[in-house]
Formats: C-alpha cells, sequence, structure tokens
C-alpha cells in the first residue's frame, strides 16, 4: 500500500532526494496602533517639524511640478546646498542637515558646473559641502518602483540603494530628480501613483527622518490656462502633503518673460497655500526678486566676508572684542553666527571667510590691554593693501 503523505508524494514524484517543502503562510498584517485620546491629557502636544518652514514637512513627500527648462532641477540643488550650509533659500529659513540626491537628467559634469555657480552666489567653496552628496544616474535604469502585474508593486534595487545611501549619510532631505524616471507604473493610474508616494516615497521620508521633494513635469492639462500645474492623476496632488509649481512669469501682454519665474505653493496640508516667490534667472542661479509680507529677499545678498567685516564693526561700536582663537568664548565666527544679521551664514561659513580676509590683509590681530594682562583681538587693517601691493 503505498504512502499518501506529502512527503511520500514527493519522492515518487522526483526521487527519495527530494526534498518536500511545506507552503509557507502568509506573513500576518502588522497589528492596529490604537490610540486611547484620554491617555494624551497633559502630555506635550508634538512640534510640527520643517526643513522649509511652511514649505516642506518632514515625513512626508513635497512634489515640485515645472515644465521642461524652467529650473526646477536647479532650485532643488539649491535647496540641498541651503540645507547642507545653513544658508537662505529664495529668502526662506531652513533646516541645516544632510542632504542627497538622486538627478537622473544631469551628468556628473553639469552638476559640477551647477554647484560652482551656487557657490559663487552663496559666497561658498566646494570645501563648504560636506554635508551635500548626490548621484547622477543619466545613462542608468532609475525606476524606484516597478508595476509587473495588475495590483503588484514591487521596489527595485535602486530604491534599496537610494534609502541605504541616505541613511548612511544621515540625510534628512532627499531630492528625486525626475518623477518620470523614477515612477515605473501609469501616470493616470490612481492606485500605482498612491502606492508610488506612499509605499516608496514617503517610506523613505519615514526611514531618514526626514523629507522627499520630487520634481515632476506637469501633465497637458495641468499645464493649461485653466489647469493647476499638477499630474495626469489627481492622486499626485492628493497623496503628496505639500505641492509647488515653477513657471515662466506671463506679463500681461501675454509674453514670457525668458528669465523670470514664479514659485508658487500650490497645496500645504500644515501651512497656507497660495504663497507665491518671484525669482530670476541670473549667473547660473535663481535668485528672488520679491516675496510675502515678512519675506526676506536674498535678492543681492552680501558675501560672507562683507557680513563678516559689517558684523565686525557693529561688534567694535558695542565695546565687545572678537577672538581668532576656536576656545574662546568670543571666537569671532561662532558669535557671528548666531547674529539676527548673520544673513544664513553658518559659523563654518565666517570661519573660512575671516581666513580669507586673514589672507587678503583685510583684517588682522591686534594686541591690547594693560602690560601683563595682554589679549588680543580682530580688527581691520587701518590701510588695506592696494592690488598691486
Amino acid at each position: 500500500m503505498l504512502e499518501s503523505t506529502p512527503e511520500a508524494a514527493a519522492r515518487r514524484a522526483g526521487g527519495a532526494s527530494r526534498k518536500y517543502i511545506p507552503p509557507q503562510p502568509e506573513k500576518p498584517p502588522a497589528p492596529l496602533r490604537v490610540v486611547n485620546p484620554t491617555r494624551l491629557q497633559g502630555l506635550a502636544i508634538p512640534d510640527r517639524r520643517w526643513i522649509v518652514p511652511d514649505w516642506l514637512p518632514v515625513g512626508h513627500t513635497t512634489i515640485n511640478f515645472g515644465d521642461g527648462g524652467t529650473g526646477k532641477t536647479l532650485a532643488g540643488q539649491q535647496l540641498m546646498t541651503s540645507c547642507a550650509t545653513g544658508s537662505l533659500w529664495f529668502g526662506l529659513s531652513v533646516t541645516r542637515c544632510r542632504t542627497f540626491g538622486l538627478f537622473c537628467e544631469d551628468d556628473e559634469d553639469e552638476l559640477h558646473r551647477r554647484q560652482d555657480h551656487i557657490n559663487q552666489a552663496l559666497g561658498i567653496c566646494f570645501d563648504d559641502l560636506e554635508d551635500m552628496r548626490w548621484a547622477s544616474g543619466v545613462g542608468e535604469d532609475n525606476i524606484l518602483m516597478s508595476f509587473p502585474a495588475a495590483g503588484e508593486a514591487v521596489l527595485t534595487p535602486r530604491y534599496d540603494a537610494i534609502v541605504q545611501e541616505a541613511k548612511a549619510f544621515g540625510a534628512k532631505l532627499v531630492v528625486i530628480d525626475t518623477a518620470a524616471d523614477t515612477f515605473g507604473g501609469n501616470e493616470n493610474a490612481r492606485p500605482e501613483v498612491r502606492r508610488f508616494i506612499g509605499r516608496a516615497l514617503n517610506h523613505l521620508a519615514r526611514e531618514i527622518g526626514g523629507a522627499v521633494l520630487l520634481n515632476a513635469h506637469p501633465s497637458v492639462r495641468g499645464m493649461s490656462a485653466t489647469g493647476d500645474m499638477d499630474g495626469g492623476s489627481t492622486a499626485w496632488s492628493n497623496t503628496a502633503r505639500s505641492r509647488w509649481s515653477l513657471s515662466r512669469k506671463v506679463g500681461e501682454d501675454g509674453h514670457e518673460d525668458p528669465d523670470e519665474r514664479v514659485l508658487t505653493k500650490r497645496k500645504a496640508n500644515y501651512a497656507q497655500k497660495g504663497t507665491e516667490i518671484r525669482l530670476r534667472w541670473k549667473s547660473g542661479v535663481l535668485t528672488t526678486l520679491e516675496g510675502p509680507a515678512g519675506f526676506t529677499s536674498s535678492t543681492g545678498r552680501s558675501s560672507a566676508e562683507d557680513v563678516f567685516l559689517q558684523l565686525l564693526d557693529e561688534a567694535d561700536k558695542a565695546g565687545r572684542r572678537m577672538s581668532e582663537s576656536k576656545n574662546a568664548t568670543n571666537f569671532a565666527p561662532k558669535v557671528f553666527a548666531k547674529s539676527p544679521n548673520a544673513q544664513g551664514y553658518s559659523l563654518k561659513q565666517f570661519h573660512a571667510a575671516m581666513e580669507r580676509l586673514f589672507a587678503t590683509g583685510k583684517i588682522m590681530v591686534e594686541t591690547y590691554g594693560r602690560v601683563g594682562d595682554a589679549r588680543q583681538r580682530i580688527v581691520r587693517t587701518p590701510h588695506e593693501p592696494d592690488a598691486e601691493a
């Protein structure tokens, strides 16, 4: 009589060497985390966290829609730079943090050239960018989520690599450029869009404890006169907690200014929407023209060296002596970085500016005080050497 066990059936089908593997049970879903609101009584209300206050919330994906050539990639790279150095971004304060970017449309040489323009506009150098990393995806398969069958969404090895790199580096802001290069589904299919933003990008934001900025091209309808500068499916706007648009400025005569742009906050679940920032492309970067009430424009922002000298003069008038020593409580770069007139420059940027001012002979160390209690302070050089000297 033949055995009727599964093991015996497996041996008869493929020989005694074949091992029977019983079917594996499906992974049980995660249990619900039920909250009893009465237990919240007396607890501190958690602050809402932002990378850019009222614009870029932590823990979520923000989408910036813009037609080709408007500068959305440049705006993203400028934002990464501002966060990595603590500088203003289009006149807005940012949370200083490490940043990572995946740029699928620009090669390394183009990103290098663009960064040089950004550095010049901010008065910084490449040595100031320790908290910034990027990868060019030109010529590579950059799909982060594919949809091989109906109802199936699969995260790709490229996605795993981005998560791993961002977490290992400690990035709190990840810029993905663009949706067309990284979304492997149908942009008009609502379920696929929601899964891409929710299970891929929002998950990435939670994994790093930061935010994701996704650059995207608007649909034809979104760019029409009655459109809202969004994607083909309403899921692009509805799933993202914040959405911007970057568009060219159209005058009253119907003509576009080739260099003027408008950054608009189209959607904001946690802030007021509709805010606009006027920008102009100049010398390879986007600079601000004007903004809403209370807006601090970064147009024509003084160089770090000029701001250092201005703050040095203010300290001198107030009778405060500034030191070049890192161990001193009155270390000039540290004191100046905390000043409300710092114009967004960080301690590190002021330190580099101070060294450049010493190198060019614009400032010097002066000894002052009584005999036996001599001290040193930074002062302007009485007669700055001319160019030939």
